[in-house]
């Protein structure tokens, strides 16, 4: 193994390069690590989607790896517009409807637990599901960061219609103050006039959600956000 002098004692202008270099690759890796999970075990998932248009029925959904997530997105709002609470039992998943709860199992050890779907995530590949920490300390996960799970549907949104040709809608946001929604929507409906309030209530107060949809796909919600110059805003499924 070719040994590599400490960097303090490098002096040359091509050694100056190797020490950027390598400190711009340890930033790199850093970076793409700490994204939404605490830990990592090398797991493959075995992810078993529904087929896109199927309708969604409670039971048996995927199989594959769950992570969980904590700081700093405590107190940070979802993709739902809840604010994220650590300690309490909820999750983020990429495709079930915000709202859905699901049935968590750990297949390492069998534990249990159910959580609300109120956010979206996992951001890393070949995760299926990001759990609170509460989520993660019940299914005994929290220590190794990942674990290889089983969903199971327990409940789904009253707002899941009876067809699903057009299942993906647009969230631009969501908010307290009634007025700050309607002003949002107007601003929209000059461009789209389906853009819409949905009221929810969280914690015993509404929430106003400006929504618009719905879309045959997530990439034909996508392209009509960024034609509305919104591309950050949230796409779900209901």
């Amino acid at each position: 193994m070719r040994k590599i002098l400490p960097l303090a004692a490098v002096r040359t202008p091509l050694a100056w390069f190797f020490k950027t270099f390598i400190f711009a690759l340890f930033a790199l890796f850093t970076i793409s690590a700490c994204a939404r999970v605490s830990g990592q075990n090398g797991l493959s998932a075995t992810s078993q989607p529904m087929p896109p248009g199927e309708m969604l029925t409670t039971g048996f959904y995927e199989q594959g790896i769950a992570s969980w997530y904590g700081h700093p997105f405590h107190g940070c709002p979802t993709a739902s517009g809840e604010i994220y609470d650590m300690n309490g039992l909820t999750a983020a998943h990429k495709e079930l409807p915000l709202g859905s709860r699901v049935l968590v199992t750990n297949l390492e050890n069998n534990r249990q637990v159910e959580v609300l779907i109120n956010d979206r995530g996992p951001f890393i590949k070949n995760r299926i599901i990001d759990l609170s920490r509460t989520g993660a300390q019940k299914l005994g996960m929290q220590e190794n960061g990942t674990a290889m799970v089983r969903l199971d549907i327990t409940e789904l949104p009253k707002t899941i219609p009876d067809s699903q040709e057009s299942p993906f809608a647009i969230q631009f946001g969501a908010f307290r103050n009634q007025a700050h929604a309607l002003s949002l929507e107007k601003e929209i409906a000059q461009a789209n006039t389906k853009v819409f309030i949905e009221t929810v209530t969280i914690d015993n107060n509404p929430l106003y959600r400006v929504r618009l949809g719905w879309f045959a796909s997530r990439e034909a919600a996508q392209r009509e956000a960024r034609r509305l110059g919104y591309k950050e805003a949230c796409v779900f499924r209901r």
